[in-house]
């Protein structure tokens, strides 16, 4: 046996592609709008917070190293000052060496006092600054005005100052102020523990306020979803009933319940309408029908054409009586009982209707077998769907031509398909022929042209669609396309 036919890549019209997406289940179910937007707001949140926080840390180190660098100078103030107090009459390495023993020195600075043709004096802990070569060199090569600038002794971040010693507007030495920065780092990295610690919280009660009011906006968002839903598949009874504030979403809540209130009366009264008038024509037709045939039996003699006039007018009200109970049941498709479902073996279902279909009329009939299903559907209503692609496949095809009945299922749709070698769907008439009253090119045939707008409305009951589609022998194929999410079991086939 062959496998099945599916629809035939690149050959549904453009029309029935858009049917086909807005029917076809498996859809990726995307995050909640919640969830986004409690995202979005985590992630804008924290990017502020974390500018605040860098800005805050960045702002405080600055803060320190500009406060360290304030006492570098009035080191260097107090040195100049200490020397203009010396006597001139003692040499400036000797004033120097005085100025270094009487002045006291903080533990996190060390002076640095290096005058040409004399040893280099310094306080404690200038061993340390005086192996670092950006100091040596600053010792070789004194700078000609005042530079402060950052370096890294072992690992220790220092802020250091160097201001040349002029005498005679010559430079004979230089005066180094060194000051360990680690414990201005600390206290950074203290104040960016405690920004963050901030920022965390300030970010864990503005996404959990930020939660709690989406929250109730969206849980009456969705409460309006899900009455839509339920509206959607027929029950017009549904209402929101808010109760909430007034606001918005309150307004928005009340406003859909009274569109859906005249919705309602206006499909009861349609309803009601087309019942009345289905029952008013039926009435005095069945007793025209009735006349009729009692005519047809009396034995009075009738002429050939007064018995072909009567039986061309009982064939005509059995025609409008039908189009009436076609009329009843399009009226019923929006109903919350239109489909009742039940279990339904897929294979023996498709085999009994093809069984009864091959005795249509004599065309080529071939069957492909669907996969091993059990299918949750309502079967009088989709035996009826599939019986109604037949007649019309028999009714485009002539003896000889081929028609075939297949099944069909991937990972998320089963596919029913009937395709047969007649002429085909006219091109741009694929949207057309399934509206109602509309027979597209067949208008020779008898017909009210409601059959494929019943099997589509049968379809979008199974939450599937009818697509059209050209055959690849040449003819038409109608597929009804169901969501596998109505199968109780599915095994793949091999």
């Amino acid at each position: 046996m062959t496998e099945p036919a599916s629809i035939p890549p690149g050959s549904v019209a453009p029309g029935n592609r858009r049917r086909l997406r807005g029917a076809l289940v498996g859809q990726r179910r995307r995050l909640g709008t919640v969830p986004r937007l409690v995202g979005a707001l985590v992630i804008v949140t924290a990017a502020v917070l974390g500018l605040v926080v860098v800005q805050v840390v960045q702002t405080f180190r600055q803060h320190s190293v500009s406060l360290t660098r304030q006492v570098l100078v009035d080191e260097l103030s107090e040195y100049d000052h200490a020397l203009s107090q010396y006597p001139r009459s003692v040499s400036l390495f000797a004033n120097s060496s005085r100025y270094l023993s009487t002045h006291q020195v903080d533990s996190f600075r060390v002076l640095i006092i290096a005058v040409k043709s004399n040893p280099i004096l310094g306080s404690r802990g200038s061993q340390a600054i005086l192996a670092s070569q950006s100091v040596s060199h600053l010792i070789a090569v004194p700078p000609a005005a005042t530079v402060v600038d950052q370096i890294s002794i072992s690992s220790v971040p220092y802020l250091v100052l160097a201001s040349p010693i002029r005498q005679s507007n010559k430079t004979v030495g230089v005066f180094i102020v060194a000051s360990n920065l680690s414990t201005d780092f600390a206290q950074s990295n203290q104040v960016l523990s405690l920004a963050l610690l901030e920022a965390a919280i300030a970010l864990a009660f503005t996404v959990g306020s930020g939660y709690l009011l989406l929250r109730r906006v969206m849980n009456t968002v969705g409460g309006i979803t899900a009455a839509a839903v339920d509206i959607a598949d027929g029950d017009l009874g549904r209402r929101i009933e808010y109760s909430g504030a007034d606001d918005e979403v309150g307004t928005l809540a009340r406003t859909f319940d009274d569109m859906i209130d005249r919705l309602d009366e206006t499909m009861s009264a349609q309803r009601r309408l087309l019942s009345d008038v289905s029952h008013q024509l039926k009435t005095p037709l069945t007793i025209i029908r009735g006349n009729l045939e009692l005519i047809g039996r009396s034995g009075s003699p009738l002429g050939e054409q007064d018995r072909e006039s009567l039986s061309f007018a009982v064939e005509e009200i059995a025609y409008m009586n039908n189009l009436i109970d076609q009329l009843l049941l399009l009226g019923r498709t929006m109903e919350r009982d239109f489909v009742q479902p039940e279990p339904v073996d897929l294979r023996a279902f498709m085999a009994d209707i093809y069984f009864g279909a091959t005795r249509m009329a004599k065309r080529n009939w071939s069957y492909v077998e669907p996969p091993d299903l059990v299918l949750s559907i309502d079967p009088a209503k989709v035996r009826g769907a599939i019986l109604n692609l037949l007649e019309n496949a028999v009714k485009a095809t002539q003896e000889g031509d081929t028609i075939e009945l297949a099944g069909h299922a991937d990972a998320t749709i089963l596919t029913i398909s009937v395709t047969d070698s007649g002429p085909g769907v006219p091109a741009g008439m694929e949207e057309e022929i399934f509206r109602r009253f509309e027979r597209g090119s067949q208008t020779y045939q008898k017909g009210a042209g409601l059959g494929l707008s019943i099997v589509d409305a049968i379809a979008k009951a199974h939450k599937g669609c009818v697509v059209v589609a050209k055959a690849p022998h040449g003819g038409a194929q109608f597929s009804i396309v169901l969501p596998l999410s109505l199968a109780a079991n599915f095994h793949e086939q091999s």
